[in-house]
């Protein structure tokens, strides 16, 4: 009886034994995939998964490599990028068993030391297809191996490998899913497209390659593209990734992997959009494979229009880090101040201290209150100009600091607004009282709003002037988002506002300046002499813009403004009878404020002229010869070996005229020129042109002057500074030719 029970136990605890066997407790030779347990090594856990709880023969099924990653350490793309190691496997895969090749979700971009490269961060599943025989033993296991290799970084590196398996049973019925099923489907949305209705094309731009992508109806307008090669040395990974709206759709222009012994005959890779290929929400890759075609195969199909631009993102690119921002920061402070002593600024600034002079004597904190207001007509003008400058480039307008002075009718409002300052600093006419009869009623309101205008007018005559830093940090304004935009150019209104903040809060500090008294005067009408040199300037522009039917319809308009000052200053002067002054007044108003609207808006409807299209033809100036400026030009003679200087410039741009004068047109440097065999190329900004824009931004600069020098043979190109000598000059020739 004894043995008849021990023989039904033993039977029992057998089919106990096989039952946990059949699910996997605790740790037999059939694992259940939610039990694998994974490999820990530094700084990462590795662990191969599936799909479903089982094999069916013939029926291909998918398991992943999965690693869970430490905080702020990656593992690699397919394209590690400018270093790193991709993840591999080696398969041990039982006889008749087929692995394809891993599947990679879309990477990101990730910076260490100046070095980009393509990984991930956090969390991963490469994806792996399995394809079984189509004869297996039902109920047997069947156990899964491979040789793993990674490298896991964070700034140091650590390579790693461990041999992982997986034991699944074998089935006739439908597998189950296994608890990774939702890992899975979140892998598998993070897998680029192999097609979609986008049409893509590539073509080369010189040092650039471009990526046309033509949207399908209906689709969702893109905002930020960024492309991931699939082999090393295609792009420069550190370089911006530019989106353009044009005529065919999008460009997304890269800039050339400078170490490539070969040029690309194709495009491949992964374009990635957080708006998804197949409208929001869907998946956010898409694989790229197309030939690079000649530029000109495109035709007028990467014509910009409006819609965005970006820098890897078209809200304005990569945000900066805290440090690179406080530099930029200090940079457009230190461009605002020194933008005080360029010669379109001091006129105007020169009589705002001699206002200061006479503020002073009412008090500190009147004078402080001066200083406020004319900082907030400054700040407030600053942003205006950023506002609209951001707002038109977000609309696909390739415009940059100084902008408005490519308009011909703007130049000529700017040149009736100096003239009618000048006529009152000659003492034509008055508006309010002469700064040596001020006294106490300068506080007044009009006082403050004449403090205002000051500091308004002061900035839009700073436009045509880029100082020392302020090229560099306007370039990277323009690539940012708003909010840090609006940033810097609060910096750079600031830079320019302190002098006169930091006098108005100390007027001791204007002890050195004579007492008041009829000097003033004599100096007033002085700086009137200097606003009128920047009168003929804006006239001889203006006469570049629109020719010279427009110069004499300008010339005619002043003669009207200064009828009208003439008649304002004559009649309508305290010691003529309160009739006569209101009719004076009146009549004066009309005539210049009549006159300049109907001048203003008859040059605006002038054609360019002949003249503006200088930049289209070879030029003489200062000894030197011009070559026009064209990227493919300038393509063609870095092909040829040539040293190539390029000079982006503007005949509105007084820093551009100084520097030519000073530091271009000498004899030793044409002398160095013509011994080196330098081509000089000049990139003509007077009017709107869109190539040249878009390598000015290339550069990360929004305006003019710009300095480039290509080096012979190829060589990286070399920007120098927004000032530039004689000797900076024949130092770089020398050292770079």
């Amino acid at each position: 009886m004894m043995q008849h029970r021990w023989k039904h136990g033993r039977l029992w605890l057998a089919a106990v034994a096989l039952g946990l066997f059949s699910i996997g407790w605790p740790g037999g030779l059939w694992t259940s995939p939610a039990m694998a347990a994974p490999v820990e090594q530094p700084h990462v856990k590795a662990e191969l998964i599936a799909e479903t709880t089982a094999i069916r023969p013939g029926v291909p099924f998918w398991v992943a490599i999965r690693f869970e990653l430490e905080e702020h350490w990656h593992t690699y793309w397919r394209n590690p990028g400018d270093s790193g190691q991709p993840t591999s496997i080696k398969w041990k895969l039982p006889p008749g068993f087929k692995a394809d090749d891993i599947q990679w979700p879309i990477p990101k971009r990730i910076e260490v030391s100046g070095l980009v490269g393509y990984g991930y961060e956090k969390e991963v599943l490469h994806l792996i297809r399995i394809t079984p025989p189509d004869k297996l033993p039902v109920g047997r296991p069947v156990t899964l191996a491979g040789k793993v290799r990674w490298l896991v970084c964070r700034e140091e590196c650590i390579p790693g490998d461990a041999e992982l398996t997986l034991t699944l049973p074998v089935t006739n019925d439908v597998p189950q899913p296994s608890p990774w099923t939702e890992a899975f489907s979140r892998a598998r949305a993070q897998l680029p497209l192999a097609t979609s209705e986008w049409k893509l094309r590539a073509a080369q731009d010189g040092d650039h390659l471009v990526l046309l992508l033509t949207p399908p109806p209906g689709a969702e307008p893109l905002t930020e593209v960024t492309f991931f090669p699939f082999e090393e040395l295609v792009i420069e990974g550190a370089e911006p990734q530019r989106l353009l709206r044009v005529k065919g759709g999008y460009a997304l222009r890269l800039a050339r992997s400078k170490v490539a012994e070969k040029t690309p005959t194709q495009l491949a890779g992964v374009i990635v959009t957080p708006t998804g290929w197949r409208g929001a929400g869907t998946e956010p890759g898409l694989t790229v494979e197309v030939p690079i075609e000649p530029l000109t195969a495109l035709g007028d199909l990467l014509t910009p229009v409006a819609g965005t631009r970006s820098d890897r993102s078209s809200s304005g690119g990569q945000p900066l880090g805290w440090l690179a921002l406080l530099v930029t920061l200090g940079g457009a402070f230190l461009g605002g101040l020194i933008l005080n002593l360029m010669p379109c600024v001091l006129p105007v600034l020169s009589i705002k201290v001699l206002g200061f002079v006479e503020q002073a004597r009412a008090g500190r904190g009147e004078a402080w209150q001066h200083g406020l207001v004319f900082t907030a007509g400054v700040v407030l003008s600053f942003w205006a100009l950023a506002g609209i400058l951001l707002a038109l480039r977000a609309g696909g307008q390739q415009l940059g600091w100084g902008f408005q002075l490519q308009e011909p009718a703007f130049v000529a409002f700017l040149v009736a607004v100096l003239f009618v300052f000048g006529l009152v600093l000659f003492g034509v006419f008055e508006v309010g009282l002469t700064l040596t009869t001020v006294g106490g009623a300068a506080m007044n309101r009009s006082g403050l709003a004449g403090s205002f205008f000051t500091g308004v007018l002061a900035t839009v005559v700073a436009t045509p002037c880029t100082a020392p830093f302020m090229g560099s940090a306007l370039g990277v304004a323009l690539a940012q988002p708003t909010a840090v935009a609006l940033l810097i150019f609060t910096a750079l209104a600031l830079g320019m506002s302190a002098p006169y903040l930091i006098l108005a809060a100390a007027p001791q500090l204007l002890r050195f300046v004579p007492r008041p008294g009829a000097w003033m005067e004599s100096f007033k009408q002085f700086m009137g002499f200097l606003l009128m040199g920047s009168v003929v300037w804006l006239l001889w522009v203006l006469g570049l813009e629109v020719g010279v039917d427009g110069l004499a319809l300008m010339l005619g308009m002043l003669v009207l403004i200064g009828l009208g000052g003439w008649i304002w200053g004559r009649w309508g002067s305290l010691t003529r009878t309160p009739a006569v002054r209101r009719i004076a007044m009146a009549t004066a108003l009309l005539i210049i404020v009549g006159s300049t609207v109907f001048g203003v808006t008859t040059i605006h409807q002038l054609p360019p002229a002949a003249s503006a299209a200088t930049g289209s033809r070879e030029t003489k100036s200062g000894g030197i010869r011009w070559e026009p400026f064209s990227p493919a030009r300038v393509e063609e003679l870095r092909r040829a070996g040539k040293p190539v200087f390029v000079d982006f410039t503007a005949a509105w741009c007084l820093s551009c005229k100084a520097n030519e004068k000073v530091a271009l047109e000498t004899e030793a440097v044409r002398q160095e020129i013509e011994q080196r065999g330098i081509v000089m190329v000049k990139a003509d900004w007077t009017n709107r042109e869109e190539e040249i824009t878009r390598t000015l931004a290339e550069f990360g600069r929004s305006g003019v002057p710009l300095y480039v020098f290509y080096p012979a043979n190829g060589g990286e190109p070399k920007v120098l500074p927004e000032v530039i000598t004689p000797g900076l000059i024949l130092e770089t020739f020398r050292e770079n030719s």
